[in-house]
């Protein structure tokens, strides 16, 4: 699988012949986060810091509707979605040193995934057989959110959620949230205190415009925003 650069670090090859076909197509509004400026980047057209640049809320609530567009062609492919959050005991430091650390566990507990799903996920036909996350720096909103006051009060509330992806063709035996149910205690740390995961039920649109409520309201930047996997030298070899 090749990949293209990406402010968050790569960006996935279906995604790319994704919206060269739109273009192809002539499809003047291509369905992608960022839009054309995101092609632009990948191409190496526009300097990065022109993709960090769209910080206004209709960019934002485009950046958004992009990967909402974008997680339904995966479920059209017939892969099954779950909101997922990763919860965390008390973190030292100030916020952006919280974030790395999150985004460190996080990294940690997605690099043992690949190969539950395919022996060789480095492989270019392994590595379409693992899951896909989208994750999005969250805090509490109160009105809604039932949630126990230590994840209220750790961090400021301050914890991960998003979307993850499983294909519907790989060696996994389970389902996602069966999987971390049985198996939490392998995954959790002095830093990570909890994994939830559910089935989404409702549409992808609903879903990625509550998980990324944050960003929309300028909380969190774009870099702070985890796509999963990231290169093939990061995952496992088999």
């Amino acid at each position: 699988m090749k990949y293209g650069s990406c402010s968050n670090g790569y960006i996935w090859t279906p995604l790319v012949n994704w919206i060269h076909a739109a273009r192809s197509a002539g499809v003047e509004s291509i369905p992608c986060p960022g839009s054309r400026l995101l092609l632009d980047v990948i191409e190496h057209r526009v300097p990065m810091w022109s993709y960090d640049q769209t910080n206004t809320k209709t960019e934002r609530l485009e950046f958004v509707g992009g990967y909402q567009k974008w997680i339904q062609h995966y479920i059209d492919d017939g892969w099954s979605p779950y909101l997922i959050s990763f919860m965390f005991h008390q973190l030292p430091g100030n916020q952006s040193s919280i974030m790395r650390q999150m985004k460190r566990e996080i990294e940690r507990v997605y690099s043992r995934l690949p190969t539950r799903f395919d022996r060789n996920p480095r492989s270019q036909a392994g590595s379409q057989r693992i899951p896909v996350m989208i994750l999005f720096p969250d805090f509490p909103v109160f009105k809604w959110a039932k949630k126990s006051i230590e994840e209220v009060s750790c961090n400021d509330g301050l914890h991960y959620g998003g979307i993850a992806l499983t294909p519907p063709i790989s060696r996994f035996q389970s389902t996602l949230d069966l999987h971390f149910e049985q198996h939490q205690n392998d995954y959790v740390s002095d830093k990570l205190s909890r994994i939830h995961v559910e089935p989404i039920t409702r549409t992808a649109t609903y879903v990625m415009d509550y998980v990324a409520k944050s960003y929309k309201r300028c909380r969190v930047s774009k870099d702070d925003i985890i796509i999963l996997p990231k290169t093939p030298s990061e995952l496992p070899s088999k």
